[in-house]
């Protein structure tokens, strides 16, 4: 019997593990079933609409039937690992059978000579990639494009033509409260629709490079990824990107609008070429700018600087605050990584940040990214036992390679709600926390007053502001 793992990030459908000779006998849990008919093809283009459409929209029975052709199965072939749980590098495998995972998730057609865009976590390092449309006809397909910082692939069906294309819309003119649809293939039970509504809009995630999802009620689960969010016009306002690891009815969608930009080079040299600084950074929100004593919610604070980048050389560090960008405030993060992700290598770009309260400024030529990072989960630790006695702020820590991991946090502390179990703490108050004792010893000195911390979480590093007690 196939087994299921759902992941909070990778909303793949992972459905067994096999050795090489026996992938084929689980071929029959990839097939969806089969579709009444087949729709009229599209031209041999990417379609997208230039406006919302006027007319009413169409029933949701009648939506469903219109959109149902253009949204496809991914299924891939991954190696996971040897039977003595050593990682699998590549073939050809030594010291034991590799174990062969079949996995789906969801994507569209969006050019009718069979090109597909699904996330780019759908396929990661797939051996095999095959694509079933709603009809039952499946193809192989190869990577055209990856786009591993938005998350989003794009393949190429051999042999297919003449398919239904999806429309794309916008994201644009997106309002909380519109009606949604999600359509792909939830733990490869076959073609699925679930219905909600966006719940919230430029929704962030943590994630640094893409800080403006579309969050929503309509229900996506692992095999859901890579697959269209439709507005009730039947036009591809979002791909289905991730699910909240704490709660249900939260789930997002990468606006289309940021993939239709960069469609074009991801079709034509297969990869997206963006500048570098190599600085990660957050938002600031109202405790933190209230403890680096700004005058309000503005900027974007930089979490880590990436050694030997440009961002190193001009001498940031964690803890600066970026408030404008060739001379535009910077009100928001997000808007300086929406800046960046615009950027080309050898692009120049003026910047003013404060360190300790004063105004500094900087030019910085941006150098080609080596690679791109995939934005992160948003996974919290269930945490480890409580310990009987009541450590300094309720936080009890322990010994880390760089810090002090978070074992626990009572209910009742004050730093409930800012920081979570498995943190790592990096600095208190801008010094370096140098394991569990000390950090317990210098919360207790501390007292009653602000502390600003600077915490790993889920790999990434991010400022955290506990207010006083």
């Amino acid at each position: 019997m196939g087994w299921l793992r759902a992941a909070a990030w990778a909303c793949v459908g992972f459905l067994g593990a096999a050795s090489p000779a026996a992938c084929g006998d689980r071929a029959a849990a990839l097939s969806p079933p089969a579709a009444p008919h087949r729709e009229a093809s599209a031209p041999c283009s990417i379609l997208r609409a230039e406006a919302p459409l006027a007319a009413a929209a169409p029933a949701l029975p009648a939506l469903i039937e219109q959109v149902r052709p253009v949204v496809v199965t991914v299924a891939t072939l991954r190696v996971s690992s040897l039977p003595d749980g050593r990682a699998t590098p590549g073939f050809p495998f030594r010291g034991g059978a590799p174990r062969v995972e079949r996995a789906i998730g969801s994507g569209l057609v969006i050019a009718a000579e069979g090109l597909v865009l699904t996330s780019d976590h759908v396929i990661g390092d797939a051996l095999d990639i095959e694509v079933q449309l709603s009809d039952e006809r499946a193809f192989e397909a190869s990577v055209v494009g990856r786009d591993p910082m938005l998350d989003v692939a794009l393949l190429k069906l051999l042999g297919a033509e003449s398919l239904s294309v999806a429309s794309l819309g916008s994201s644009a003119p997106v309002r909380t409260g519109d009606d949604v649809i999600v359509l792909g293939n939830p733990f490869g039970l076959g073609p699925t629709v679930t219905r909600g509504i966006i719940s919230a809009t430029s929704r962030p995630m943590g994630t640094g490079s893409l800080d403006g999802f579309l969050q929503t009620d309509a229900a996506i689960n692992p095999g859901n990824s890579g697959g269209p969010l439709f507005n009730a016009a039947g036009q591809v306002i979002g791909i289905a990107t991730a699910i909240h690891a704490d709660g249900r009815g939260i789930s997002f969608a990468l606006p289309i609008d940021e993939v239709v930009e960069i469609l074009p080079e991801l079709r034509e040299t297969g990869r997206v070429d963006r500048g570098r600084i190599g600085i990660t950074f957050q938002e600031v929100s109202s405790p933190l700018a209230r403890v680096l004593r700004l005058p309000g919610r503005m900027g974007a604070l930089i979490t880590e600087v990436e050694p030997e980048s440009p961002g190193s050389r001009l001498g940031f560090q964690p803890g600066d605050v970026i408030t404008s960008l060739e001379g535009r405030r910077v009100e928001h993060a997000r808007e300086l990584a929406r800046a960046l992700r615009r950027s080309k290598p050898g692009d120049e770009v003026k910047l003013t940040y404060k360190r300790g309260g004063a105004d500094r400024r900087a030019t910085v030529r941006l150098e080609r990214s080596a690679a791109q990072e995939r934005p992160r989960p948003l996974l919290r630790d269930d945490g480890a036992e409580r310990g009987a006695e009541q450590p300094p702020l309720g936080v009890l820590a322990s010994e880390a390679p760089e810090g002090a991991r978070i074992e626990s946090i009572a209910p009742q502390s004050p730093a409930a709600g800012h920081l979570d179990v498995g943190d790592v703490v990096l600095e208190l108050n801008g010094v370096p926390v140098r394991g569990g004792a000390d950090l317990a010893e210098r919360l207790r000195a501390a007292g009653r007053q602000d502390l600003l911390l600077r915490v790993r979480r889920n790999g990434s590093a991010r400022y955290v502001a506990v207010p006083a007690r």
